[in-house]
């Protein structure tokens, strides 16, 4: 059970990701959360850092593609054109039929993507249901849907385990 809860890799941001070091693993596409990975949860503003990073990743020959669990359709849109990337919402994570979708939307295998996000039970988990190399960032903000900041109480279990075994990936 806690590989499924196991990322690859964890980051302070998306920001301090390399691109160049992913395209090294042969990554080709990334799969990225929106609400407190890109933007500040339930925000439309796209920090300068996450835009200069995303204009990085795409110099790198990354393809982009948002997948988020969101139902405001047109804020995702907007924040997706605003970053260069492709988008699908709702995605419904963890379930590998949204994360399969985004995969075709930009032409890779399992092999060749990586998902990003912030949030254990939704994008680990549903990055390594399907092999994704998968990498958990921080919350930008603490704001979070009621739900989340419930889950967040449960992943700070978890991944205090896997630090006390160890087995944290960074």
């Amino acid at each position: 059970m806690l590989d499924l809860l196991r990322p690859d890799m964890m980051a302070t941001a998306i920001w301090e990701i390399s691109p160049q070091q992913l395209r090294r693993r042969g990554i080709e596409g990334l799969i990225l959360d929106l609400d407190n990975t890109i933007v500040d949860w339930n925000r439309s503003q796209v920090r300068e850092e996450v835009r200069r990073w995303a204009e990085r990743a795409r110099q790198a020959g990354l393809r982009l593609c948002i997948a988020s669990n969101a139902r405001r359709k047109a804020r995702v849109s907007a924040i997706a054109e605003e970053i260069g990337a492709m988008w699908l919402a709702p995605a419904g994570k963890p379930s590998r039929r949204g994360l399969r979708r985004a995969m075709e939307m930009l032409g890779t295998t399992p092999e060749g993507t990586a998902l990003i996000g912030d949030q254990l039970f939704t994008d680990v988990v549903g990055g390594n249901r399907l092999g994704l190399f998968t990498i958990l960032v921080r919350p930008l903000s603490g704001r979070d849907f009621p739900l989340t900041k419930i889950m967040r109480m449960l992943e700070w279990l978890v991944l205090r385990r896997l630090r006390a075994g160890g087995e944290e990936r960074a």
